[in-house]
């Protein structure tokens, strides 16, 4: 795990213990700005990042790409700027199909013929739902003989070399490829950047991440059946949904490749009659999927949770290492059994080497209660051994590791944790965790963030959604915290348990990446909110012995990058603010001092 059972203290506040203080600590320090609080150097950094694209090299071959845009709806400056933004594009085998209704004026239509012999019009009647016209625009863009269709607004802009980076993501095999974007604002300045993750298929089901642009190929559209009209208003996300169930490859591009002309475009204010159609959309794809389960609204207007039907009724094992600390492992065990009354729950608590009067004296009341039993290791520390030895001694389905210093307070969460444990592709669930003080401590694992690993977002007030509503999101992760993991048992011993060479540090972010390489996911959870008692002056990762043995096994995945995280995004800290221009250099230099560094 990233910090050692053992050594755990409080984070601050008082627990559920009358008159009982676990711990003073000091304040939480919150993450920096993040990348839309920073705009003249976001400013800076798009205008030097549209000059290398404009020089880097296009696709192999000759790509047909139709760009759909509903004209009508559009004022006639707005479309005369997305106009002028196709026709500068280097990549030149495009076709853009426009509907018209005979109520547009001369402007729009003047606006239009810039595109001279690349302009299709596709008649439509003026009052005709928004669907149906984007079903008539894509049936001409197939008839144009495009490779691919793209769907834009008629207020957007595409940026210098866009069609190019597209293209060539396409020629490299992708079925559907998106990439990030930001907003015009009203006096024409580029803003709220939106740098997305690589594809996140949970993510997506509980929010548009992907929004525009993107590109799907011919194929992807024929095979899922191109625009459902009646998905209303939201039925470019409807498509997408549906798109990505026939894709075999989907692509993102790290690079702003769209400026969107409004708020609205986006539903960033999606009001009720939106919300009501997203929840259908979402209701149809689980159809689809032959998965059970409901949709709820989550914390923000276009945030939704799939909630899935959990099958059968299987049994968790809460396994719970402890050294001392008993108003710690008192205050996790009574909380836990107060919480957890609709589960199957069985507790194993492992005293290691214990020495303090008041523990024994809570380990007999605790012995007492039927869900719970207490075994002895006393090898030296080794979380991961501990772990590994626990999980044979237990007899539940799915395995819930948990540190003694966490603390439920509200029902459900094991519920929430099991919808997503017992999906076959999912090998490792974390929750969202908070410090007493009730800043945000987890909401995921990036890795090469401070170094080996961190949790993006950390000090994040409680009731932020943090960038791109990280904190408030269900999404895919490299990897969750061992302090409240969640694993089915099947996957846990295909993975031969946690590694035992990482004693100390590292080993559930070992264990994750591992599952990613077997082919499972890990998932975090918001609905799935507990406390931990962690001090946030000791920061995560800290053994030096285990960061080398980490390193030593996925410095490459290091190296990479996140896909969860934008590769433009900083991992000198949890803020998502844009990268630095010396992060190479800096890394570079920690992992030097690690070198030589005496093991802790």
């Amino acid at each position: 795990m990233e910090d050692a059972v053992a050594q755990a203290v409080g984070g601050s506040t008082q627990s559920h213990i009358p008159g009982r203080v676990l711990v003073v600590s000091p304040p939480v320090t919150p993450p920096g700005p993040d990348v839309t609080a920073e705009l003249e150097r976001y400013r800076r950094w798009l205008a030097e990042a549209d000059v290398r694209r404009l020089r880097a090299p296009g696709p192999r071959g000759a790509l047909r790409i139709a760009l759909v845009v509903l004209a009508h709806t559009a004022r006639a400056a707005h479309l005369c700027r997305l106009v002028e933004s196709i026709v500068a594009q280097p990549y030149r085998d495009w076709v853009l199909v426009a509907t018209v209704s005979k109520a547009d004026g001369e402007a729009t239509r003047a606006a239009l013929k810039t595109a001279q012999t690349r302009l299709r019009l596709v008649p439509v009647a003026e009052l005709a739902p928004e669907p149906e016209q984007v079903s008539a625009g894509l049936g001409e863009a197939l008839d144009t003989g495009a490779h691919a269709v793209m769907i834009i607004g008629p207020d957007d802009v595409l940026g210098p070399g866009a069609l190019a980076t597209l293209a060539l993501a396409l020629d490299l095999g992708a079925d559907v490829v998106y990439a990030d974007e930001d907003r015009i604002d009203d006096d024409g300045s580029m803003c709220d950047p939106r740098m997305k993750p690589d594809w996140s298929p949970d993510l997506l089901l509980c929010t548009d991440y992907v929004g525009r642009p993107v590109a799907l190929t011919r194929r992807i559209l024929e095979a899922c059946g191109g625009v459902r009209v009646d998905a209303g208003p939201v039925w470019e996300y409807d498509l997408l949904l549906r798109a990505s169930e026939h894709a075999r490859r989907i692509d993102h591009v790290s690079d702003v490749l769209l400026h969107r002309g409004t708020l609205v475009s986006r539903g960033e204010s999606p009001g009720a009659g939106r919300a009501r159609a997203t929840q259908d959309a979402l209701r149809h794809t689980l159809g689809r999927r032959g998965e059970e389960g409901r949709v709820e609204r989550g914390a923000l207007a276009d945030v939704f949770h799939v909630r899935r039907q959990i099958p059968g009724d299987p049994l968790v094992s809460v396994i719970v290492p402890f050294h001392d600390g008993a108003p710690f492992l008192r205050n996790c065990v009574e909380s836990l059994l107060r919480t957890t009354s609709g589960n199957r729950v069985e507790v194993l608590l492992v005293d290691n080497r214990s020495t303090e009067p008041e523990t024994f004296a809570l380990i007999d009341r605790l012995s007492a209660r039927p869900a719970i039993r207490i075994i002895e290791d006393h090898r030296p520390f080794n979380w991961s051994a501990i772990n590994n030895a626990a999980a044979r001694q237990v007899e539940g389905d799915v395995l819930l590791f948990l540190n003694d210093d966490v603390e439920a307070r509200h029902e459900g969460w094991i519920t929430a944790m099991l919808e997503h444990a017992m999906r076959a592709e999912v090998g490792a669930v974390g929750a969202r965790l908070l410090y007493p003080s009730g800043e945000l401590q987890h909401a995921g694992v990036v890795i090469g963030l401070g170094g080996a690993a961190g949790h993006v977002l950390r000090g994040l007030p409680g009731d932020r959604p943090g960038y791109l509503a990280q904190a408030v999101t269900t999404r895919e992760c490299s990897a969750v915290t061992g302090a409240c993991m969640m694993s089915r048992r099947t996957c846990f011993d295909e993975m031969g348990g946690f590694s035992e060479d990482l004693d100390l540090d590292l080993n559930d972010i070992d264990y994750c990446l591992r599952l990613a390489k077997s082919g499972y996911r890990t998932v975090f959870t918001p609905l799935a909110e507990l406390v931990h008692h962690e001090s946030p002056t000791r920061g995560t990762s800290g053994n030096i012995a285990s960061i080398r043995s980490f390193l030593g096994l996925w410095e490459a995945a290091l190296r990479a990058g996140d896909p969860y995280l934008n590769r433009h995004l900083t991992r000198l800290d949890c803020s998502c603010s844009l990268r630095r221009d010396d992060e190479e250099r800096r890394w570079d230099a920690w992992r030097s001092i690690l070198e030589t560094s005496p093991d802790a």
